[in-house]
């Protein structure tokens, strides 16, 4: 049996990856601004956005993505999370014109899923490259 070499495995998933992350970019986004018609939302469309970051990391395992600079974004995004409520719901906006709840829940699952994509995707790359350092996956 012929053994691959680590640079054609790394072709193959290059270009399946390559492949499939628009198509997993869409289908993210596609859950979460349909999460409140359909189930999923957010969190779900969230966590198929963070495969984005698991998918270039396997595909190019180098440590130049600044993971501090995704978690501001991420807190910058928890901190939406808190405000936005507090600001249409508790300020009787949305019971004052229910034609706005439809936009409010889907804004609310946008980012709700961007803070879940860059928390997830901040958590991988963090254990990736401080608990493994020099090491790839292999498939």
């Amino acid at each position: 049996m012929a053994e691959l070499h680590p640079t054609e495995e790394s072709l193959v998933l290059q270009l399946i990856i390559g492949l499939l992350y628009p198509f997993m970019l869409l289908y993210g986004f596609h859950i979460i601004l349909n999460g409140q018609f359909t189930p999923g939302g957010g969190f779900q469309g969230g966590c198929i956005l963070a495969t984005l970051f698991v998918a270039r990391y396997v595909v190019f395992p180098v440590d130049d993505m600044d993971s501090e600079r995704m978690h501001i974004i991420e807190r910058l995004f928890l901190v939406l999370i808190l405000v936005i409520p507090v600001l249409l719901l508790f300020t009787g906006v949305v019971s004052r014109y229910p034609a706005y709840r439809p936009l409010y829940l889907m804004i609310m699952d946008l980012v709700i899923g961007v803070e879940v994509a860059f928390g997830l995707g901040v958590a991988v790359l963090r254990f990736a490259f401080f608990q493994g350092v020099g090491q790839t996956w292999r498939l």
